[in-house]
């Protein structure tokens, strides 16, 4: 019998709105900032955030990293967490260095602003999506151990139309979390390029909070994913263009960029510190 994650965090002492919020940032981040719960319980800075944010820390289910100017970044590592949503060795629980908890927290800002679409939660889960719903040889997206390969794993990945996974357009989100160049989405292109065409109708969704890197990236995009005319756009403002492929089938890519309109911690150390005791919940 499968069990509602929601309910089974709820029995930890958490209210539905909290378990909620928990889930989302065990599935899609590990890592969270005051402003984000806020934003998920539609409330502004006051005494809720502050309440959840001593019970968790008062658990042992999350530790604050001190950025210094004013910046807290929460946590969540408990692998009590993660053992009740049935993985308790999962990544989120690591502590990352600095680039990779800035691109956790945008990627949760992501689905929190997108939260209509369905996310295919786990390794497990994109695997036998697919696999068996789209019918796509797993050597295309794994290595050779079967594992997703790395830079699939770590980005949502979203079906905007649950109702047909085997038709939907497949949504993939590249986070820049503050790159000097586009030298990393090159090499996403190049790992994805084949699922990207296998999958055939998708959208890739640069998310940054710079524009920098947008033109450089989206000339890199439609470098590899040859254009017809142009189609009316689905989400945001970038193009849609359809080519056809060598098997008959119509390849639909799409390309979006997306301004995150927030602030995150600089990048300037390897590995934050955090502490489990003796923290406060200031900001």
């Amino acid at each position: 019998m499968n069990i509602d994650p929601i309910l089974a965090l709820e029995s930890l002492g958490y209210t539905e709105r909290e378990a909620a919020f928990l889930y989302l940032v065990a599935i899609h981040s590990g890592y969270f900032l005051r402003r984000q719960f806020d934003y998920f319980t539609d409330r502004n800075k006051g005494a809720l955030v502050m309440r959840f944010l001593e019970k968790a820390r008062v658990a042992g289910h999350i530790e604050f990293l001190d950025y210094k100017q004013g910046w807290h970044v929460y946590h969540l590592f408990s692998r009590v967490i993660y053992r009740l949503l049935g993985d308790a060795e999962s990544q989120h629980r690591r502590r990352k260095g600095d680039a990779q908890v800035r691109a956790r927290l945008m990627a949760l800002d992501y689905v929190l602003e997108n939260h209509g679409d369905h996310y295919l939660e786990s390794e497990a889960e994109k695997t036998h999506f697919f696999t068996e719903t789209r019918d796509i040889a797993p050597e295309v997206f794994t290595s050779s151990d079967g594992k997703l390969f790395p830079l699939l794993a770590s980005f949502p990945i979203s079906i905007p139309d649950r109702t047909r996974p085997a038709h939907s357009l497949v949504r993939f989100a590249f986070i820049d979390e503050g790159l000097a160049t586009t030298a990393k989405f090159l090499r996403f292109l190049s790992l994805s390029g084949p699922l990207l065409r296998a999958v055939g109708n998708f959208e890739l969704v640069y998310v940054s909070a710079s524009a920098v890197n947008f033109s450089a990236a989206k000339d890199a995009f439609w470098g590899r994913f040859s254009s017809a005319a142009p189609r009316s756009p689905r989400l945001f403002d970038d193009n849609v263009r359809a080519v056809a492929v060598e098997n008959h089938a119509t390849l639909q890519p799409r390309f979006t960029t997306l301004l995150l309109g927030y602030s995150y911690p600089k990048l300037q150390r390897s590995e934050a510190r955090g502490s489990m005791e003796g923290s406060h919940v200031t900001e």
